[in-house]
């Protein structure tokens, strides 16, 4: 299943002279998968490579199982994966760097076997800096950071949110006035997170912030503040990722802010480094700048990881074009 034509991008590039290289998306129902894929074949390609693209339905395990087996058997130069479950895969990773195909993690670490590469946001920074704005929108709104928060998590098998709740957790361990009640959006539906919304407001209609780890989970939340008759703003909203959809929702005042995850970047960091992986050299620790970002390559357990910051945006830069989500469609 090959899904990136909508952006102008086939499912499986022109032949190369380097090689086959397999990228294994857990999704396509959301801005940031389809412009993930998009910006995964572009780099790849641009790089030498054949590109084939295969999409795990909506974050079907077994599928991507199934589907990394398939991979395996066609011998390609390397593998990139955004893994629906990190421990699920653990299995079909060895086999494949057993066979002597390169593994390299995108977005989505997998932490529990070595890989040769990882190429992901820095969560745990977003998760800092989402709790940062949120003790700043409190002690705007009262005078000092106090109030109710509803925090809606993604899907628990995905270290990206999973990293992102552990920096806001942390961050927010030194407001005590700030009380959070944490809810998870299983699979990352939407609906899922309107549901959470939707009862919770119910119970406690004064809640002061929601944050939904995701733009799309706070694209649903805002539906349900706009059938339930709350003005913009009455509750905050934040959320992360950076999406269209979510920057269009800060300029309308719906979304106070969301942190962005550096997409580009993030698979421009892939490419940067996709020679020396599948040559299988060492690839040294330390700064670098990937797509314009002060990044760290720091050595993991699992492997070599490359870390990207995020950004705040808020109705002051919510236009700057640096970020991903004002440049899709250009």
């Amino acid at each position: 299943m090959c899904v990136i034509s909508a952006f102008g991008w086939p499912g499986t590039g022109e032949a190369q002279d380097k090689g086959l290289v397999f990228y294994l998306s857990p999704n396509q129902f959301d801005e940031f998968q389809t412009t993930a894929s998009m910006l995964m074949g572009k780099y790849v390609q641009e790089a030498g490579y054949e590109y084939r693209e295969l999409v795990a339905g909506n974050e079907d395990v077994s599928l991507q199982l199934n589907q990394l087996e398939n991979a395996i058997t066609q011998n390609p130069k390397a593998i990139i994966i955004a893994a629906v479950d990190g421990t699920a895969v653990v299995d079909g990773v060895e086999q494949a760097r057993s066979a002597g195909i390169p593994v390299i993690a995108f977005d989505r670490i997998i932490s529990e076997t070595e890989l040769d590469f990882t190429s992901v946001a820095g969560c745990k920074r977003m998760g800092i800096l989402a709790a940062g704005e949120a003790a700043r929108l409190l002690e705007k709104k009262y005078g000092e950071p106090k109030g109710a928060i509803l925090d809606i998590m993604g899907d628990p098998g995905d270290s990206y949110t999973v990293l992102i709740e552990e920096g806001f957790q942390e961050a927010m361990e030194q407001y005590p006035n700030i009380q959070i009640e944490t809810k998870i959006a299983d699979g990352w539906e939407a609906s899922n997170a309107a549901d959470i919304a939707d009862d919770y407001l119910i119970a406690f209609p004064d809640t002061d912030i929601i944050f939904g780890h995701a733009d799309h989970l706070g694209a649903a939340i805002v539906s349900v503040l706009e059938t339930k008759g709350y003005d913009k703003g009455e509750i905050i909203v934040l959320s992360t990722a950076g999406m269209p959809m979510g920057l269009q929702l800060v300029r309308e005042g719906w979304v106070q802010a969301t942190v962005e995850q550096p997409l580009a970047a993030q698979a421009e960091g892939v490419a940067m480094f996709l020679e020396e992986v599948i040559a299988g050299e060492d690839i040294e620790p330390g700064t670098y700048t990937v797509g314009g970002f002060e990044s760290e390559l720091v050595e993991q357990p699992y492997g070599p990881e490359l870390r990207i910051p995020g950004s705040v945006i808020t109705q002051e830069n919510v236009d700057d074009p640096k970020f991903w989500g004002n440049q899709v469609g250009e």
